[in-house]
């Protein structure tokens, strides 16, 4: 079966728009990772704060080293999964971040230094838990304004991904109606007209040559050895080369001729405003055209052209009479001889 390239890349697109959903639940689910270590950081905080408080009032020398090593982890935990966490990085830097944790951290060395001199820590406690105030609040913005930030991006990944759905509908629409269209009026393989558009501009031509009193004319083409042609070339190489004839049949006429693959082995011409004088000349130079063009084919190819012209009057049709003519005359051989 011929491949539709079209159908082939409207395909594809399909799915690339399939794909893009679950790629934006992983873009969603990246996020909420980054929101969810968010959360894990303002528990750290608060661990801090009340680790502080606990601190500053705490005399026993080793609970003070035991909370100064609460502090130090929760701290390190907070480095590690806030400010130096990829995702946050960004954030960071607009939020200048990494000052607002520098202080936290100077203001714990000067506390861990107090414990360790045996001198009153209850200021530095006290500036430690200004600092984490300070860094909690500005933890909380950023974290709101990530998820804020995270939501625009999927609510425009969504509107794309919408938009693109909508697209490929309109374009698909569009490839069906001209699908339709072409394969109600075209032969698929040689591009000209089919037998059913041929019967409709047949009749429509013959009323306005009887409405005018003009002239109309049909020619008629039938490959006689179009089954053996068919037999001795495979699929692909007969289809090629039906084309290349009705390329060739095709360049010959006119505009305003309308040119019909009517049967499998059968072409017509149907020729407003030709005599039948005018035909019979077309006749002899179609069949000098396809000999020129067709001389040096490997294909030897047997025809019989038959043409007629309406005369207002008589009991056979125009395509009757002109096969009946075709009868009339020897089959013209083209291409190598066998």
């Amino acid at each position: 079966m011929k491949k539709d390239w079209s159908a082939i890349r409207i395909t594809l697109l399909l799915y690339l728009i399939v794909l893009l959903i679950p790629i934006n639940y992983y873009l969603a689910k990246e996020s909420l990772k980054s929101i969810k270590s968010d959360a894990s950081t303002m528990n750290n905080l608060v661990l801090l704060s009340g680790t502080i408080q606990a601190l500053s009032i705490e005399d026993n020398l080793d609970k003070k080293e035991t909370l100064l090593e609460s502090i130090r982890s929760s701290i390190n935990t907070v480095e590690e999964n806030f400010i130096n966490f990829l995702p946050n990085r960004e954030y960071a830097e607009l939020f200048r971040a990494n000052e607002m944790f520098s202080l936290l951290k100077n203001a714990y060395e000067k506390l861990e230094k107090s414990t360790q001199n045996g001198t009153e820590t209850g200021i530095a406690a006290d500036k430690v838990s200004i600092e984490i105030n300070a860094f909690s609040k500005l933890a909380e913005e950023m974290s709101s304004y990530k998820i804020e930030t995270a939501l625009n991006k999927l609510y425009i990944s969504l509107a794309l991904t919408m938009l693109l759905v909508i697209i490929l509908i309109f374009f698909v629409r569009t490839y069906i109606r001209l699908q339709f269209f072409k394969h109600t009026i075209y032969d698929h393989i040689t591009g000209l007209y089919n037998k059913k558009y041929f019967e409709t501009v047949l009749q429509n031509s013959k009323e306005l040559a009887i409405r005018h009193n003009r002239p109309l004319s049909l020619l008629i083409l039938s490959i006689n050895n179009y089954d053996e042609l068919k037999k001795s070339l495979n699929r692909a190489d007969f289809e090629k080369y039906l084309k290349e004839f009705g390329t060739v049949f095709s360049h010959f006429f006119r505009h305003s001729d309308t040119l019909c693959r009517i049967e499998e082995n059968c072409f017509a011409s149907i020729a407003p405003d030709a005599s039948l004088t005018n035909i019979k000349k077309l006749s002899l130079r179609l069949e000098q055209e396809l000999q020129s063009k067709l001389s040096e084919s490997k294909n030897r190819l047997n025809i019989s052209i038959g043409v007629a012209t309406y005369e207002g009057s008589g009991s056979l049709s125009l395509l009757e009479e002109a096969r009946k003519n075709m009868e009339s005359f020897s089959a013209i051989k083209l291409g190598c001889a066998l």
